[in-house]
C-alpha cells in the first residue's frame, strides 16, 4: 500500500506537469502578438492620425465647411454651425487613446532594442515628431489640452496645460529631434509609412514643422517665433518631389477615407462651394478645372454655402461635386509640401523674422501648388502671377488667399491659417445658428463627464465655439 502510494503521487505530479505545459500553450492567443513591433505601432499610428485628418469628420466635415471650400448639399448642420459637445468625441479618444499612447509604447519598445544608440535615438525621433502633430492638432482644434500628464498611468484625470505651454513643449521637442537625428545611422527599417525611415527626410519634415509651429505663434509671441524659425530655417523640404505625404492603399479598407465616404458608405454629401467657384473664377485660377467636377450642365456650379436642408436639396442635382482626383482611392493626404514651406518663409521674410524675398517665396509657392495638380505651363503660371501679384502693402491678403487655394482638400490646415491670417474675408451664412464662424472645436462629452474638473480649470464653457484659441489675437 505504501508502494502503491508513492506510485500514486509521482503519477499524479507526472500528470500535473504535463498538464501545466499544455496550459501555458492553451493561455497563448494566435492572434494576438505577445511582443509587437516599435514599426508595427507606428505603421498604426500614422494610418490612424493621417487618415483622421483626411477624413469626413476633421476634414471635409469640419476645415472643408469651416473655409467654406466645399458645402453640404442636404444635412447641412455643420456647414450652420450646429455642432455639439459629442462632435468630437470619437476624435479625441483617437488621438489620446489610438494615436499618443502607440507612439509612446513603441518609444519604449524602441529603449529595449538591441541596436545601436544613435538607430534608437532616430526611431525615437521620428515618434517624437509624430507625437508633436497629433498634439499641435489638438491644442489649435480646442485651445488648452492633456499635455504634460496626458501620457502617463500616474495621472488618470490629466490636468489640462495652456496653449503656450503646449506650443513651447512642442517646439523644444521638434528642435531636440532636428539637432539629435544622426544621418550615418539608420532609423525604421519597416513600418514607416512617410519616409520609408529615410532620415534626412525626416530632419525635413521636422524643420519644416517646426518653421510652420514657429510662424503660428508670430502675432502672439515674436521672440519665440524668430527663435525657432531660425533653429528651423536651413534644412527645409525644397521641392515638390520632397512633399512629405501619407499615400492610402488601393485595399478598400485603406484607402482615402473620402473615397471609402462615396463608394463604400454610399454618402454624397458635399459639393464645392459657390464661394470657391467663384472666387477662384475670378482669380482666372486653373486649378479649378483639378478641383471640382462638371455638373449635369456640363460647366463647374457651386453650392451657396450654409443653406437650409431644403433648400440645399432642392440645389443638389445641379451643383458640382469634388473632383475624382481629390477623392480617388490612393489620393495622399499632404502632411507638409514644398508651397506650404515657401508661404511660410515669404511670411517669415515679410515680417522680418528671416531674410530673404517674400514676393520670390510666394512665387515659388503658387508655382508649386500649381505642379503638385498637374499645371505644369511655365507660360499660365506666369500670367496668373502676373495678374494675382504678391502686394507687400497687404501682404496678409496676399498669402491668405493664396494659401487658403493652395491648401484646398486639406481642410484643418486651412482653417487654421484662415483664423491666423484673416483671409479670405468669410462671413458666416444668414441660416447659421451662431453669427460668425466657429473659432474652436467644442470640448468633448467625454471629457466634461469623466475628467470634469480638470477640464472646468480652463473653461466654463465647453461648448464654446466663439473665443479665439491663445496664437489668434487678430
Amino acid at each position: 500500500m505504501k508502494k502503491n502510494k508513492i506510485f500514486t503521487l509521482l503519477l499524479s505530479a507526472t500528470m500535473f506537469c504535463a498538464c501545466d505545459n499544455g496550459l501555458e500553450e492553451l493561455n497563448v492567443d494566435p492572434n494576438n502578438a505577445v511582443i509587437v513591433s516599435p514599426s508595427t505601432l507606428l505603421t498604426t499610428a500614422e494610418y490612424t492620425f493621417y487618415n483622421s485628418m483626411a477624413g469626413t469628420g476633421v476634414n471635409a466635415g469640419w476645415g472643408m465647411l469651416m473655409t467654406q471650400q466645399w458645402a453640404e448639399n442636404e444635412y447641412t448642420e455643420d456647414s450652420r454651425y450646429n455642432q455639439t459637445i459629442t462632435a468630437f468625441d470619437g476624435t479625441w479618444s483617437t488621438m489620446y487613446v489610438s494615436i499618443l499612447k502607440e507612439l509612446n509604447s513603441a518609444k519604449e519598445l524602441v529603449e529595449l532594442q538591441d541596436v545601436s544608440d544613435n538607430i534608437k535615438t532616430n526611431r525615437k525621433n521620428i515618434l517624437d515628431v509624430m507625437s508633436s502633430q497629433v498634439f499641435t492638432f489638438l491644442s489649435d482644434g480646442f485651445g488648452a489640452v492633456p499635455y504634460t500628464e496626458a501620457i502617463n498611468s500616474e495621472f488618470n484625470l490629466p490636468s489640462y496645460d495652456s496653449q503656450e505651454n503646449v506650443y513651447l513643449g512642442i517646439l523644444e521637442t521638434l528642435e531636440q529631434a532636428s539637432n539629435s537625428f544622426d544621418t550615418s545611422s539608420p532609423s525604421f527599417t519597416s513600418g514607416d509609412v512617410v519616409y520609408n525611415g529615410n532620415v534626412d527626410s525626416w530632419i525635413k519634415l521636422t524643420n519644416s514643422l517646426m518653421l510652420k509651429y514657429a510662424i503660428r505663434l508670430s502675432d502672439v509671441d515674436l521672440a519665440t517665433a524668430t527663435q525657432y524659425a531660425t533653429a528651423a530655417a536651413s534644412n527645409l523640404i525644397s521641392s515638390n518631389v520632397e512633399n512629405a505625404l501619407f499615400t492610402f492603399d488601393a485595399a478598400p479598407d485603406r484607402s482615402n477615407p473620402l473615397w471609402r465616404n462615396v463608394n463604400i458608405n454610399n454618402r454624397d454629401d458635399y459639393a464645392v462651394s459657390e464661394y470657391l467657384v467663384t472666387t477662384l473664377t475670378d482669380l482666372g485660377d486653373p486649378r479649378l478645372e483639378v478641383y471640382a467636377k462638371p455638373a449635369s450642365s456640363g460647366s463647374i456650379v457651386g453650392m451657396p454655402y450654409g443653406l437650409s436642408d431644403n433648400d440645399a436639396t432642392v440645389l443638389k442635382p445641379t451643383t458640382s461635386r469634388p473632383s475624382d482626383l481629390v477623392r480617388a482611392a490612393t489620393a495622399p493626404h499632404v502632411i507638409m509640401s514644398y508651397a506650404e514651406v515657401q508661404f511660410l518663409l515669404a511670411e517669415a521674410y515679410q515680417r522680418g523674422i528671416l531674410t530673404g524675398d517674400a514676393e520670390a517665396a510666394y512665387n515659388n509657392a503658387v508655382t508649386a501648388s500649381m505642379n503638385y495638380w498637374g499645371i505644369d505651363d511655365s507660360a499660365a503660371i506666369s500670367d496668373y502671377l502676373t495678374n494675382n501679384p504678391y502686394d507687400a502693402a497687404n501682404w496678409k491678403e496676399s498669402i491668405g488667399v493664396q494659401k487658403w487655394v493652395a491648401l484646398y482638400a486639406k481642410g484643418f490646415e486651412a482653417w487654421n491659417e484662415w483664423r491666423r491670417l484673416d483671409y479670405p474675408q468669410l462671413t458666416a451664412p444668414e441660416a447659421a445658428f451662431i453669427s460668425t464662424i466657429p473659432v474652436r472645436m467644442p470640448y468633448p462629452l467625454s471629457e466634461t463627464t469623466s475628467n470634469a474638473a480638470s477640464l472646468e480649470a480652463v473653461t466654463s464653457t465647453p461648448g464654446d465655439m466663439t473665443t479665439k484659441v491663445w496664437w489668434d489675437v487678430n
